[in-house]
């Protein structure tokens, strides 16, 4: 692999993987693609990778004249690695107390060129993101000071950032109902990742400042995995569980019961069957519960008139339920009707009014 072809799959990579996790940016691209305004997509990502990439190179060159280099890199690494970590502990803070991704979508009404351009520019993230980067990359000597270098670096970030807006416009909703439903994991896989990349490059910063010999650098590392090892363990034992609230003063109460049961009183009484298949790791199951499944009006309209259980898909029952029925994302919601067929499944966070105008449709039955 030639230096310049290894620079660009590097900087491809970092930007399209920085890009993936759901945000204003991507959702927007998203929302453009499900009402069918490809044109609006096409701009508004335009815009936005336009910004990034004029803003990534003005801070190159600005760079290059401050000073000729080791120094100024070797503060850029320090300013990185502390946002790295300061990054980690926020994404790990997110998924300990399984915080969840609230969709946002500012200056959605006006011209997508321009609610691009301000969306990116309003970003805090691409100058200390990429001139932390390009710190690292330069002290690796994947990146060097040549024009053709810094223009190949520009054309690898817009690539990768284009690349995940294009996988958003295409699969749109679907993918985000499973990265939302499967938020907390990827908190966790971030945040972890962040923790490890942030305290290597601290060890690295550190040892290079006290000249550690090789023997001291691998004893030192060993101890920083032990460490690692040791946060990982306590973080999983003390991460909170979710478990649904079964029983509401107002809004849905789910029945006691196996899945079984429920399907044979549902049969028995004529009344279709609520199934709410959560996971106890899920926070869009939570926040479904705490926003949604309360509501006094769902209460109402699904406790006379069907048949309500929530199942852990982790449970002897849940796993049943997968086999019969994959399960792609958490929560997902099945209605079923009287005599045990499949009238619907919904996948992700659901609204309060589709679940009454779902409820409308079986009782029609």
């Amino acid at each position: 692999m030639t230096k310049q072809l290894k620079l660009f799959w590097v900087a491809f990579s970092i930007s399209f993987v920085g890009a993936l996790p759901i945000g204003t940016l991507n959702t927007s691209i998203a929302n453009f693609a499900l009402n069918n305004d490809v044109a609006g997509a096409a701009w508004f990502a335009f815009a936005a990778i336009l910004v990034e990439v004029v803003i990534v190179r003005i801070g190159l060159v600005v760079v290059d004249h401050l000073v000729r280099l080791k120094k100024l890199f070797k503060i850029l690494s320090i300013v990185f690695c502390i946002a790295i970590l300061m990054l980690a502990y926020k994404t790990l803070w997110a998924a300990f107390h399984m915080h969840n991704f609230r969709d946002v979508l500012p200056f959605a009404g006006i011209n997508p060129f321009y609610s691009g351009l301000l969306l990116s520019l309003l970003n805090p993230l691409h100058l200390p993101f990429w001139m932390g980067w390009t710190a690292v990359l330069k002290n690796r000597k994947v990146l060097s000071n040549e024009t053709r270098d810094y223009n190949i670096f520009i054309i690898a970030i817009g690539t990768g950032t284009l690349l995940s807006f294009i996988i958003y416009g295409v699969v749109g909703n679907y993918l985000m109902n499973i990265l939302k439903a499967q938020h907390n994991l990827i908190n966790w896989i971030l945040g972890l990742t962040l923790l490890m990349t942030g305290l290597v490059q601290a060890y690295k910063l550190i040892a290079a400042q006290i000249q550690l010999n090789r023997n001291q650098m691998k004893k030192s590392a060993q101890i920083l995995l032990v460490f690692l090892a040791t946060l990982v363990i306590g973080l999983a034992s003390c991460t909170p569980r979710y478990k649904p609230r079964l029983s509401s003063q107002q809004g849905i109460n789910f029945k006691t019961i196996s899945l079984a049961d429920a399907q044979a009183l549902a049969k028995a009484e004529n009344k279709p069957l609520f199934v709410f298949a959560h996971a106890s790791w899920c926070p869009t199951c939570k926040q479904m519960e705490q926003e949604v499944l309360i509501k006094q009006e769902l209460g109402k309209a699904y406790n006379p008139s069907l048949v309500n259980v929530a199942i852990d898909i982790d449970s002897g029952d849940g796993k049943k339920l997968k086999e019969q029925y994959p399960i792609r994302a958490t929560p997902t919601l099945f209605f079923f009707n009287a005599d045990g067929s499949l009238a619907k499944k919904l996948e992700g966070f659901t609204t309060a009014d589709f679940l009454l105008a779902e409820k409308g449709t079986l009782t029609k039955q």
